[in-house]
């Protein structure tokens, strides 16, 4: 009896202790109920290279910098994520950035560099600052619907292209999404 029950108990230790995470590819994403991959993936690509091309035939000089992705929608949305992977893809296609957070700390390493403590081959140089002359800001926006015991959304991603010198909103891009969801315990 004592050695069926070890016997037993030794795979179910095993099958308990092991994880069930495993990995899979951002293409491979399925569609879920809340905002996942597949809206990630689809709004930096689009975005991204919608102002990219805009950036190259249009602008070809100045500087960006990112205001907040705000979130209006009744879904918890990680904006720095979206937020850092449209920067990396805009960034390795040449679109260049400012930004503008860092300047207390590099006017303190300056000023620190003035003193003579600093060698002179490692020491900041002052002037080299770039401004921005365009600011892009977004919102992500939703309508909710309930029918038939499913969960119908209408989200909206929106970016804008602002110059900082005119306030002229210069580009747009929008991507849509239009999900449907079964609600769980509908008509109980």
């Amino acid at each position: 009896m004592q050695k069926s029950f070890i016997i037993f108990l030794v795979p179910f230790i095993f099958v308990s202790c092991s994880t069930a995470t495993s990995y899979q590819k951002p293409e491979d994403a399925k569609a879920t109920k809340q905002w996942g991959v597949i809206e990630v993936k689809e709004t930096v690509k689009s975005m991204s290279h919608s102002l990219s091309v805009y950036y190259k035939t249009e602008l070809k000089s100045g500087y960006f910098e990112w205001r907040s992705l705000q979130n209006s929608t009744s879904e918890h949305i990680d904006t720095k994520l979206i937020t850092n992977e449209i920067l990396n893809q805009l960034t390795k296609d040449k679109v260049p950035f400012v930004d503008t957070t860092v300047r207390e700390h590099a006017t303190k390493e300056m000023a620190f560099g003035k003193t003579g403590m600093v060698s002179s081959d490692s020491r900041l140089s002052v002037g080299k600052f770039k401004s921005p002359s365009h600011q892009i800001k977004g919102e992500i926006n939703e309508v909710v619907n309930y029918e038939s015991g499913n969960k119908i959304q209408y989200i909206t991603v929106t970016l804008f292209l602002v110059s900082l010198e005119t306030n002229q909103i210069v580009w747009s891009e929008q991507t849509n999404f239009f999900k449907k969801s079964k609600v769980e315990g509908y008509g109980f």
